[in-house]
């Protein structure tokens, strides 16, 4: 009987008669069952929970520029919603997200950041079709005149930022009165715009890390108080003719006027909302 070979222990010697042995391969030792076994199960698992692999094997979702998104909120209405928690629900952050530093801003609370806001807000209007975008306010003060919000929109404030409202009156331009007003609320005429403003939007989100807007509003105050206001003050927040809005963890300060004004809005969500305004904003007397 032929023995196995002792550099190759898997194959048998060579019959003596010379003819082609390699077809006398012995069977296979428990190292080669071992093995078979592995890929076996392997392949199975791999049919069983294809998902799995799946998930695994995908790349995440490339990002155009700007720094990491936080773990944030998005809106996700259905047309029946009744509650907050109807119609909003943990989701997958903003695909496009730009910090407000990339346009310019400068956040050392003396550096007017009115532009770099304005032109952030416009520049990510365009991905709207794409699910939105997101601008981070990174830790610092960014001192700002009033901008615009966009739709399918997320403005970010990170821990330790403050959005800090100018106390320069012309970058509160005036508009319009409210219809249901037909004038301004404190004055006749037209009034002036809130610090962070939106009309006819929709999927907005006002989020953070306990981030805060600063409306520094004593000087408003003090002109309301001496009697020389002109027109009717800004608020810190207004939306007007929006719908599935989230405002949450975000400390609002020192309103010139109110703090968040929403007007004529659908599915609106405020929570772990703080305000306020005490001895910095009112004059004493």
């Amino acid at each position: 009987m032929n023995q196995p070979s002792e550099t190759h222990p898997w194959l048998i010697d060579p019959p003596p008669d010379n003819k082609p042995w390699t077809h006398l391969i012995a069977r296979p030792t428990w190292v080669v069952v071992a093995l078979v076994t592995t890929a076996l199960v392997g392949l199975s698992l791999i049919q069983a929970v294809p998902s799995v692999w799946t998930a695994v094997a995908e790349p995440p979702p490339s990002r155009p520029t700007g720094e990491h998104p936080p773990a944030g909120i998005l809106t996700s209405p259905p047309a029946d919603a009744g509650s907050c928690s109807g119609f909003y629900r943990p989701g997958t952050p903003r695909r496009v997200v730009f910090s407000i530093k990339e346009f310019g801003g400068v956040g050392d609370g003396r550096t007017s950041n009115t532009e770099s806001f304005r032109r952030a807000v416009e520049s990510l209007r365009r991905y709207g079709e794409e699910g939105g975008a997101q601008l981070n306010v990174p830790a610092g003060r960014w001192l700002t005149g009033s901008f615009n919000l966009t739709s399918n929109f997320t403005l970010y404030l990170e821990e330790g930022a403050v959005i800090l409202g100018s106390q320069d009156p012309k970058e509160w331009p005036l508009i319009e009165p409210l219809p249901s007003y037909g004038r301004g609320r404190e004055r006749p005429g037209p009034r002036h715009i809130s610090l962070i403003h939106g009309n006819g939007l929709s999927d907005v989100v006002i989020t953070g890390n306990n981030g805060s807007i600063d409306g520094q509003g004593r000087v408003w105050w003090e002109l309301w108080w001496n009697r020389t206001l002109e027109h009717t003050r800004g608020h810190l927040l207004e939306l007007v003719n929006s719908s599935n809005i989230l405002i949450y963890n975000v400390t609002f300060l020192n309103s010139p006027f109110w703090n968040v004004h929403p007007v004529y809005c659908r599915r609106q969500c405020c929570s772990k909302i703080c305000y306020c305004s005490g001895t910095t904003s009112f004059p004493k007397h």
